[in-house]
This record gives structure tokens, sequence and C-alpha cells, in this order.
């Protein structure tokens, strides 16, 4: 099969570290990309024809989750922290 596509800057680059990395042919590359998806459809085929969760592979390396906040919350949680709710006052 021929195929001819054009990928966007970070495909691209992503797909040149596979081939640098596996030191395989591009259709060999593409081959293995290829198997890997059907690995991954096939993982979640115990719940009828639909794919697998996007987040299973978060969930196998232990992932618990992220947020988008505060860069210096560990250092200034307290000051965020409404203890009100829990001891009546103010502060704490």
């Amino acid at each position: 099969m021929h195929i001819e596509a054009e990928l966007d800057a970070v495909h691209g680059e992503r797909l040149r570290v596979l081939q640098d990395r596996l030191q395989r042919p591009l259709e060999e590359v593409l081959g293995v990309a290829i198997d890997a998806a059907f690995r991954h459809l096939d993982a979640g085929s115990g719940a009828g024809d639909r794919p697998a969760s996007l987040f299973q592979p978060l969930e196998a390396i232990g992932f618990v989750g992220c947020i988008d906040d505060d860069e210096q919350l560990s250092a200034d949680y307290k000051s965020q922290i409404d203890f009100f709710a829990k001891t009546g006052s103010a502060e704490n």
C-alpha cells in the first residue's frame, strides 16, 4: 500500500525519534505503530466493541491525577485552606 501523508511538526518529530530509536526503515516503524494501536484497541475489547479507555495506560502506571493550579501551592498551601470549616476559627 502506498501512503502519502503530511504530519504536523510534533508528530513528524516523534516519527523521526521512533525511527532513530528502532533503527528500522520508515515502513517497519509505521508497522510497529499500527500493531501497537491494534493491541491497545484489543486490550479494551472486553467491554463490547468499545475501544480501550485513554486512561488505562495512566492507571497502569499508577497515575493519580493532576490539576492546573498555583505553582507555589506546596509552599503556601496554608493560606488557601479554609480552616474555619474545620476549627471554627479563621486561623490555625
